[in-house]
């Protein structure tokens, strides 16, 4: 990399200096990631805009959801894509229900949510972390976690983030964000066709299983790069991701929402009532004769479900 100068207004600088501060990395890395936004904002927009002039009507977005994701669709043919999620009572701290490393949550809580917009099809470009714990050492140990699943995925780093500095805090809580970007012809939301399989990939796991699984190397549930892998292959028709629901609660969920009917396989090897935790399991639907492809490019336990009728 070469060095570059620039010139910023003293308010701008402390702007940057603040959000450095608070994710734990350099002001340098700060602009790299805002330039990195711009630049893919200006690659689908088509040619250079002032921002500052950029205004979208509210008529002129069609805002919906899928699940508990959020999908914004654009007159120009983008989608946005956001997904949150949020956990209380886990972490390091004293009085925390259930004790965990301050790096590993920040790693659990960005995996959830980077699936999430992951599975609709889009690119993850914004991470946004608000903690209620203080910036050293708690906060610093998650943002830590968060920056590292990130980085599985070459998606951007936190872009803001926020620590409680004002209170002591005896329990951890936090709430994280993350904006998604892509065509409105590259979701994978509603486009199972009839006939299609539908699989799962991974297994379900909840809870202590969840990190015993991540410590063998994660070889029994979905990743992140699993699923950025399965966004991008044309044969795969829609991803859902599974939460706490299960399997079975996420059938429930294509059905109602996109109105497929869909068959049972018997002899299922797989529990499809069991809470898959943060996002252990996706379901794939896809066409019959491309199954085998699925299973050489996706090395995770993969179970046949059913079939879209």
């Amino acid at each position: 990399m070469k060095p570059v100068n620039i010139r910023l207004p003293e308010v701008k600088i402390q702007k940057v200096d603040e959000i450095a501060t608070r994710n734990g990395i350099t002001r340098s890395e700060v602009i790299r990631h805002a330039l990195t936004i711009y630049f893919q904002l200006l690659e689908n927009i088509g040619g250079f805009i002032d921002l500052r002039s950029l205004k979208i009507a509210q008529n002129e977005i069609i805002t919906s959801k899928w699940g508990d994701i959020v999908i914004m669709k654009l007159k120009n043919g983008q989608a946005f894509v956001l997904a949150n999620t949020s956990s209380g009572g886990i972490g390091p701290k004293k009085e925390d229900v259930v004790k965990l490393d301050g790096k590993l949550l920040g790693q659990l809580m960005a995996r959830t949510v980077l699936i999430k917009v992951l599975s609709s099809g889009a690119q993850p470009i914004v991470l946004v972390a608000n903690l209620s714990v203080e910036l050293f050492p708690t906060g610093s140990q998650i943002f830590q976690g968060i920056r590292e699943e990130a980085h599985k995925i070459k998606a951007l780093e936190i872009l803001e983030g926020h620590t409680e500095e004002n209170i002591e805090t005896n329990q951890t809580g936090m709430g994280i964000t993350t904006l998604g970007i892509c065509m409105e012809k590259e979701l994978k939301i509603g486009k199972s066709l009839k006939n299609d399989l539908i699989v799962a990939l991974g297994e379900p796991k909840v809870g202590s299983e969840v990190i015993d699984a991540l410590k063998a190397n994660a070889r029994s549930i979905v990743m992140v790069e699993d699923v950025q892998k399965l966004s991008k292959m044309v044969f795969v028709h829609e991803i859902v991701t599974v939460g706490h629901d299960g399997i079975k609660g996420s059938l429930e969920m294509m059905q109602s929402i996109a109105g497929y009917k869909y068959r049972m396989d018997e002899g299922m090897n797989i529990d499809i009532k069991k809470s898959a935790g943060p996002s252990t399991v996706v379901l794939v639907t896809l066409e019959e004769e491309n199954l085998e492809i699925l299973k050489r490019y996706v090395k995770k336990p993969i179970q046949v479900i059913g079939r879209i009728l």
